[in-house]
């Protein structure tokens, strides 16, 4: 028993040590063929990306030349069909160009010149918007009230490329033109002496310009609404300006929410600071005895100083020489009220309301301006109609400008003995009375066409 036991147990321990050979070896065969099929695979692969590489070469040389033959422009490119400015406005004549433009042909190749600034190169994938082009989408948005969209659909091009447009043909205009046309070179002698010339043909003596704020309509953000909220009921910015005897603009501040008063931008503002320079005291003139400075002219609202001129208090039975002098004042400090009539006019933009961002509002302003100046020194005159489709808008929605009260400290006694002096020379018959003929003239001879 004990025998047959062993050779059992032997016959199965020589089973097991074969059946182990024989599991070594099948794993053995196993992982060598894994790694055959691995390196199959992985050969594959590279065939497969060799393959498809040069599939894509030829690809690339047989089709894009066609492509290029068939259609230059790209294959991502919007299709747009405006042409008004490629079919209509080669057909338009001076008068229609004007209209539509608010500026002749002659002026606009010209302000083309100054703005090159904001031409474009073309590209591998399209053509540029040539300049002019360019000058008439900017052009044509400040001048209309119209949203981005439609004036996108005018020109044949999207809406953001206008606003693009618009934001640096404004930059430029401020960066090129206002060294020329807005250069506020207040301290120049020969500046002074063509302003007070020409105030002194109108009536006033010893006068640069006058001065005057104006409100213009604007969509400030939620937060700041409070500050924007003029005492007329309605948002706005005020542009404070500085106007000599032709409508030309010599300084402004654009900015100030419409909150604020006149009399204090004023008071803050670098113009107050300019005109305490010694050049204005040293073109002194003597008049009736008292040595009058050159200085500006202001209405009621701001504070009476030697060098700012302003209307006599209201009076129901005013003496003579103080009628005529208020007369004289109101006749002459209507230049600044008809240069913002004229700006709001010819740029409907800021005539009804600047709709673009805050931030972007006192650069528009700016701009126009400029364009304003530049336009009247090539005596680009403005349409009456204009002025009249201005006023009727303004009377239509109400957008009636703020009125301040008089400033305190009216009767200090140097301002008084200037102003009284003027207003006897008024008086003695140096300027004419009110009732003389010789004030009968046209205040738009420089720059409104019927």
């Amino acid at each position: 028993m004990d025998s047959k036991l062993k050779k059992i147990l032997l016959l199965f321990a020589a089973n097991q040590e074969e059946s182990n050979k024989y599991l070594a070896a099948l794993n053995s065969c196993s992982r060598e063929y894994k790694v055959a099929i691995q390196q199959s695979e992985q050969e594959l692969r590279i065939r497969r990306a060799r393959v498809i590489s040069i599939y894509y070469e030829i690809l690339m040389l047989t089709t894009i030349p066609l492509c290029k033959k068939i259609n230059p422009r790209s294959i991502w490119a919007y299709k747009r069909h405006g042409n008004f400015w490629e079919k209509d406005v080669p057909s338009m004549n001076d008068r229609v160009f004007k209209e539509t433009f608010r500026m002749s042909r002659a002026t606009f190749e010209i302000l083309c010149e100054y703005v090159k600034g904001i031409t474009k190169q073309d590209s591998c994938y399209r053509k540029c918007i040539p300049l002019q082009k360019r000058v008439a989408v900017a052009v044509y948005t400040l001048k209309s009230s119209a949203e981005y969209e439609t004036v996108a659909r005018l020109f044949g091009v999207s809406k953001a490329i206008v606003s693009e447009i618009f934001l640096a043909f404004c930059q430029e205009v401020w960066q090129s033109l206002r060294p020329i046309y807005l250069a506020e070179q207040l301290s120049n002698s020969e500046k002074v002496d063509e302003c007070v010339h020409g105030f002194e043909k109108l009536g006033f003596p010893q006068c640069l310009g006058a001065i005057d704020g104006c409100h213009i309509k604007v969509r400030p953000p939620g937060k700041d609404c409070t500050d924007y909220y003029n005492y007329k009921g309605w948002y706005s910015t005020v542009l404070f300006a500085l106007v000599d005897y032709r409508y030309r603009f010599l300084y402004i501040n654009v900015g100030c929410p419409g909150r604020c008063n006149d009399s204090k931008i004023f008071q803050c503002s670098k113009l107050n600071t300019a005109l305490k320079d010694p050049i204005f005291t040293a073109k002194s003139k003597t008049i009736n005895g008292v040595n009058v400075p050159v200085g500006v002219m202001g209405d009621s609202a701001f504070r009476f100083a030697n060098n700012l001129m302003k209307p006599y208090p209201f009076q129901v039975h005013p003496p003579e020489h103080e009628k005529i002098f208020n007369y004289q004042l109101s006749k002459c400090r209507r230049v600044v009220e008809n240069a913002f009539g004229h700006l709001k006019a010819r740029f409907r933009r800021i005539g009804k309301g600047v709709d673009n961002h805050i931030k972007n509002v006192p650069l528009i302003i700016k701009a126009a301006c400029t364009l304003h100046n530049f336009l009247n020194c090539h005596n680009d005159v403005i349409n009456q109609k204009w002025i009249e489709e201005q006023t009727t808008y303004e009377n239509s929605v109400r957008l009636e400008q703020p009125e301040h009260t008089d400033a305190v400290a009216d009767f200090e006694a140097e301002p008084e003995i200037i102003r009284r002096a003027i207003a006897n020379s008024f008086y003695s018959g140096v300027v004419d009375s009110p009732a003389s003929s010789s004030l009968e003239m046209n205040w738009d001879w420089l720059l409104v066409e019927g």
